[in-house]
């Protein structure tokens, strides 16, 4: 008991003696040496809290923070678009729909969009679930990688890259013929990538299970998912050459094995979808961007951003950067921030006139024609044709076109698209079916329907002009499709109770003035695709008793600047109106073809006197501006004369429709 208490003692004397050195040792006793308070300071301790909470807040700002401000900036500018792609989507859910789409190598994918895209209906809502799908896209991508907080920036530019793929469309929202554009890629890309986590986990534990599921995923994936799926093998792939542990034949094999199924699965598949191209077996679920015969490659740039980031996300797999210097780290981040936003603003499709032309559809559809005018006066930009019409229709729909119609500015821009942009598949078919068309309307939607796929605004548009033209049978067809969908049950229900009760037609605000415009006889003949010359020739050389149609009449005289059309259409103008006031560009245009001509006496004719004065205001100027050219005549003579009927005849020309 002694020999063990005294060993204990002496055990307890060395501790002690030890950690005295220690305490000197740390303590730094020799009063010799300056005190230095940095020695003892907590920055050491601070710098490493700021960089733990730097590497765990990176992966939550980038997976949901960063995907919410894409999805704001997408509804604040793009509110309109939403709206408009939607109308150009359609979801029915019944077996034959599906079974149309899935007739093409991922065709389930594109119907899974095209249920997400009708959530557009509510701009804010459609916007919530596509941020949704980023956000998973970001945390899966992030795990089946292995990305370290500090390569937390990469999946974040998917989204990014999936947002400008959508904001660059402009006019290529109606020719695409993807179905379910908007949500396409997203959905995609995020089957892949999921697909890709699977293959990390189970290739890891059993380098056999990851060739089975390799396989197994290509197999079912390519008619789900079409060129994801291709994607998706491809990043296994790569995985297989970056994961550690893993020995050089299991590298070697599934390489093999992944480019056979790349290239073997395709063509053997493509023996079952007859509608496929071989030519576009590898690129199917993919926008073709194509438009009138050429495609349109540039639009293609953000899905190779698209595709690259996760090929480079399987190179950096599971590779911690060796820099350690916070500061530099952030300034990279930065960079990428400036880098994308720059991007961004350079894919973002902004024009004054496209944007118009989307608030104007939806006036139209919701026939609010006060709206109309004043969205063509907002903005600086020269107006395209479609915007001048639609103008014109709305100031004719509020009996305000004889004084107004000429107040505003014309304008003959091309749509801003680097293809041929046509007005019946932009906005003819809501002119053809308002001007009492409906022949035309109908033919349009059914052929835009083949070419581009159905769509919510062609089914309307069919069901209308059936109603109009009395085949109620047909319009029932399309009312009972659009009853079956989510947003248009109620729009659809409204138009049936025309159905049930015909003799509603006539009188309802809508149908009674489009009745009155019918043509006398039920027939179809061609455009030539030029909807305005169209429009304009059929009324001015038509010839009705109807005060309605016949005003229309006088219009297109008018606009066509036929003097031998216009006087017999004013003539019965004034005749169906008398009493009443002429509105004053008819009286214009009277005064001045009866000083330029002399053919009709205009003497005895009531003109009001700011016409006759206005009139010899603008001659008086003509002969000041003597020596000028057109187009500087045009701007010297717009302040004072622009809104005249004067100016639109002499100064405005050249003019192209499309």
């Amino acid at each position: 008991i002694l020999r063990v208490r005294t060993r204990f003692i002496n055990f307890e004397e060395e501790n002690l003696i030890l950690c005295g050195k220690n305490n000197l040792n740390i303590m730094n006793t020799d009063f010799s040496q300056p005190f230095n308070p940095e020695a003892y300071a907590p920055s050491g301790k601070a710098d490493m809290r700021f960089r733990r909470y730097v590497e765990k807040g990176m992966p939550w700002f980038y997976g949901i923070v960063f995907p919410v401000i894409l999805g704001f900036c997408l509804y604040t500018y793009e509110k309109e678009t939403l709206f408009r792609i939607q109308e150009l989507n359609l979801f029915l859910p019944d077996s034959t729909f599906y079974h149309t789409l899935s007739a093409y190598p991922g065709g389930t994918l594109q119907w899974a969009a095209c249920f997400l895209t009708q959530f557009f209906y509510y701009p804010a809502v459609g916007t919530a679930l596509l941020i949704a799908v980023w956000v998973c896209i970001c945390f899966v991508m992030r795990s089946a990688f292995r990305l370290s907080p500090l390569w937390s920036f990469l999946p974040a530019l998917v989204p990014a890259a999936l947002l400008a793929g959508i904001v660059e469309m402009g006019y290529f929202i109606y020719y695409i013929k993807l179905q379910g554009y908007f949500f396409t890629a997203s959905i995609g890309i995020l089957a892949t990538l999921s697909a890709v986590w699977i293959f990390s986990r189970t290739a890891n534990r059993d380098p056999y299970w990851g060739y089975a599921w390799m396989t197994v995923w290509l197999l079912a994936g390519y008619p789900l998912f079409g060129a994801y799926a291709l994607a998706g093998t491809g990043y296994m792939v790569v995985l297989c050459w970056r994961m550690p542990g893993t020995l050089y034949k299991n590298r070697v094999i599934p390489t093999v094995w992944g480019l056979l199924l790349l290239v073997g699965v395709p063509l053997a598949a493509w023996h079952f979808y007859s509608q496929t191209a071989i030519s576009e077996i590898y690129t199917a679920a993919l926008p073709s961007f194509d438009a009138g015969g050429e495609v349109f490659a540039d639009y293609r740039t953000p899905y190779y951003i698209l595709f690259f980031l996760p090929l480079a996300g399987a190179v950096i797999y599971d590779y911690v950067p060796a820099i350690k210097k916070y500061p530099l780290i952030l300034l990279a981040h930065l960079l990428v921030w400036a880098v994308t936003a720059w991007g961004l603003k350079k894919a973002w499709y902004v024009d004054e006139n496209f944007r118009k032309e989307l608030l104007m559809a939806r006036a139209i559809e919701e026939e609010d024609w006060e709206q109309i005018p004043a969205i063509f006066l907002s903005g600086t930009a020269e107006p395209t044709r479609l915007m001048v019409m639609n103008k014109n229709l709305a100031l004719f729909r509020l009996g305000r076109a004889g004084d107004e119609m000429f107040q505003y500015r014309e304008g003959g821009a091309r749509p801003n698209a680097p293809f041929l942009v046509r007005l019946a598949h932009v906005g003819g078919k809501a002119l053809y079916y308002h001007y009492g068309q409906e022949n035309y309307c109908y033919r349009w939607c059914m052929e835009d329907g083949v070419t581009f796929g159905w769509r919510t605004e062609y089914l309307k548009y069919m069901a209308k002009t059936s109603i109009a033209g009395g085949d109620y049978k047909v319009a029932r067809k399309y009312i009972d499709m659009l009853k079956r969908t989510l947003f248009h049950k109620e729009w659809a229900e409204k138009y049936e109770t025309y159905l049930d009760h015909p003799e509603q037609i006539r009188k309802s605000k809508e149908f009674a003035p489009i009745i009155r415009l019918l043509p006398k006889e039920d027939k179809l003949n061609s455009d030539l695709n030029v909807i305005e010359m169209f429009l304009l020739r059929t009324f001015a050389y038509g010839e009705s008793d109807d005060p309605l149609y016949q005003e229309q009449t006088l219009i297109a005289a008018l606009q066509m600047k036929d003097i031998d059309i216009f006087w017999p259409r004013f003539f019965q103008y004034a005749t169906l109106h008398n009493g009443k006031p002429m509105p004053r560009h008819y009286q214009e245009a009277a005064y001045l073809y009866g000083h330029l001509e002399n053919k009709v006496d205009i003497s005895h004719m009531p003109f009001d006197q700011e016409v006759k004065d206005s009139y010899q205001r603008f001659m008086e100027f003509t002969q000041q501006c003597a020596g000028m050219t057109e187009a500087q005549m045009a701007e010297a003579f717009r302040p004072q004369f622009g809104n005249t009927f004067y100016y639109f005849y002499f100064l405005v020309n050249g003019l192209q429709t499309y």
